[in-house]
């Protein structure tokens, strides 16, 4: 993992890429188990990943079971990089992609991806690291 991009993820990538195979948010999510990129992860982060994975119209989906979180979970505490978050961004129009932010800045992201156009988007890039899609990533990255 020496030269795997550091990369923060939103929860909005991983609950596509794990909904839809075959996406590019899928192949981010195969990437980082193939350890071809260095997730970021925060307690606040991991904690929304999984509460949102508990969601009634998240859960409906077949593909989102108690096993497949459970593996999720592992993925993001055995392969994930746990960064501690000392100081708070508040950048972001919607304050609760501020974790996010934090996050990338705290933990020296090579960027940070994201399928929310409208707010993280928004801002292109924050502390010189860059804000882009899923798409924008498997072809920058190869993945």
């Amino acid at each position: 993992m020496l030269n795997s991009p550091r990369l923060v993820v939103d929860t909005n990538i991983v609950v596509s890429g794990l909904i839809s195979t075959g996406t590019n948010p899928s192949k981010i999510l195969d990437a980082i188990h193939k350890k071809k990129i260095l997730l970021l992860v925060s307690d606040e982060v991991v904690s929304e990943y999984l509460r949102v994975l508990e969601y009634p119209h998240i859960r409906k989906y077949k593909k989102i079971t108690d096993e497949t979180i459970s593996h999720l979970t592992a993925l993001f505490i055995n392969e994930g990089e746990r960064v501690e978050i000392l100081n708070e961004i508040t950048a972001s129009p919607d304050p609760n992609d501020d974790k996010f932010l934090s996050l990338a800045v705290e933990g020296k992201a090579d960027g940070i991806i994201t399928g929310d156009k409208g707010d993280l988007l928004s801002l292109k890039e924050i502390s010189g690291i860059p804000i882009i899609t899923a798409r924008e990533a498997v072809e920058k990255y190869k993945l």
